[in-house]
Order: C-alpha cells, then structure tokens, then sequence
C-alpha cells in the first residue's frame, strides 16, 4: 500500500474557515474561535478520510517575500488580517502542537514554495501527495504523484493532471506561463493588456511556452500582440511572480513528519478553548 501525505496551506484553510464559520461561534467569554472550529474540523475530516501517513502544515510568514521585492504591487490588493482572526492563529498552531503536527515557515518565501519544495523531494516514488488548499496557484504542482485537494464540506474536489488540463486548457505545468498573459488578479499580477484566458491558452497550445510566445511575438497579431511586444520584459517578471519555488532552503526530516497516533493531547486543547468536538478515528 502506497504511503500519503498531507500538505496543508496554513492560511489558505484558516481564512476558509474563518468565512466559513459564522462569527457566532465564540468563546464564553466573547472571542471568536470560528476559524479555530473550522480549521478543526477539516483537519480531523482530512485524517478520517484520507489516513495520512505524513502530515505538515506550511504557513507564511508576515514579512516581505521576495517577490514583494521584485514587484511592489505584488498582493497590494489585499486587505489586512481580520482583527478576529488575527487572535485565533496562535491557538490554531496550538491545536497544530498539540497534533504533534509540524509547521514550516520560511523569511522570504511563501508557504507555497515550502509546499512545493515538499512535493518535489516525497518520501519516495510510491508515495502520494495532496495539497490541501484553496489556493490555485499550488495547481502547477499537480503531476502523477502530486494532487490539489480542495476541501468541502460535501465533497472534496481532487485535482490530477486530467482535471487541471479540462478545467484550465493547459497542463499543470504550464499555469504560471497563461497567468504571465492573462494576469492573476487574487495576487495582483496584471497580466498583458487584452490577453485574456482563450488568447493566452491559443498562443501556448501554438508555442508551448511562455518563452516561445515571446519568442514569436512579431508574429501575433491585433493589439493583443502589439501589447505583448510593448510588454515582453514585463511577461517574464509575471511569469516569475507566479511560479512556484521548489527548491527553497528549508531542511526537515520526513520522519519527524509522520503523524502521530496519538490525540490524547488534542482533546485537554479542546476543552481548554471550549470546543465540543470528537476526535479523529486513530490512523
């Protein structure tokens, strides 16, 4: 039987279950703890349906990463952390420490790039690998041993390479090249002037790649192509924004990554912020 791994987005699940919950949801003494409960709960229905083998949660860091610094605008569209959800992160790792969970942050890069650094150095060729978040950018990454989980309270979405190419007109590998044409705007990457998706898609079934887009820029036509020309350094710093790192410099043991059959520790949390809820079936 082929070993799994969960690969959890930190804040990809938080902010899922902090809009997901209602506010309702509190302390005795007032403060909100609806991120806390969702964030439970799809942790605990991840480890009941899927029975990892490893576990780790990837969180990003507040400071700057480096592509803040290749590109000022980078994210500048989104507003700051909810006051209500900023209390709740450091009971969230709490819960996470009392898993025995381990949590991976690195200065200058994203959660993403530990995620994708994870998937590129699995256990070994057997193992499975699923992404759990929200986030599409991590789509890049799915290949014939790394799948998109995108939970759900009904059901989970997985993305394999088959679902990503249908719903997305290339493959996986290819997202950061159409996201350097069309433009992303959850991470504010502008894109090319009137290169939308179905333009974007055309020229990389055409040419393959981003690169040999430019390559042939003078042969595309209309304004679209006329933009790109006028646009071609700026394509290539796109491209970068939106590509995943996979060899950041992080170190860990995948052994200190195998999750623990053991949640006695769990519940004193629980009840300590004054959730009711069952724990997971042991793995």
């Amino acid at each position: 039987m082929k070993d799994c791994c969960l690969i959890l987005d930190g804040y990809a699940l938080t902010y899922r279950a902090f809009f997901g919950v209602p506010d309702r949801i509190r302390t005795v003494k007032g403060k909100a703890i609806n991120a806390v409960l969702g964030f439970y709960n799809t942790l605990s229905s991840l480890i009941n349906q899927i029975h990892p083998d490893y576990l780790v949660v990837a969180f990003d860091l507040p400071q700057p990463t480096f592509r803040h610094l290749m590109y000022g605008q980078y994210k500048a569209n989104r507003p700051p952390m909810p006051e209500d959800l900023k209390y709740q992160i450091p009971i969230i790792r709490q819960l996470l420490a009392a898993f025995k969970i381990p949590i991976l942050e690195l200065p200058g890069y994203e959660a993403d790039d530990i995620v994708g650094t994870l998937t590129r150095c699995l256990p070994s060729d057997d193992t499975e690998a699923y992404i759990v978040t929200t986030d599409r950018d991590s789509l890049q990454l799915v290949n014939e041993q790394v799948s998109v989980l995108v939970p759900n309270s009904k059901e989970n979405k997985i993305y394999t390479p088959p679902v990503v190419e249908h719903e997305w007109k290339v493959k996986p590998a290819l997202i950061p090249d159409l996201k350097a044409l069309m433009g992303d705007s959850s991470d504010n990457i502008p894109g090319i002037p009137l290169v939308g998706p179905k333009t974007a898609v055309k020229w990389l079934e055409k040419y393959g790649s981003l690169e040999e887009v430019l390559a042939n820029a003078e042969q595309l036509p209309g304004k679209a192509g006329k933009n790109l020309r006028n646009n071609i350094d700026n394509a290539k710093l796109y491209k970068e924004l939106a590509t995943i790192k996979v060899n950041v410099p992080i170190t860990w043991c995948w052994k200190s990554l195998k999750l623990v059959d053991d949640f006695s520790e769990v519940k004193d949390v629980l009840d300590e912020i004054g959730i009711m809820a069952k724990l997971p079936n042991t793995v």
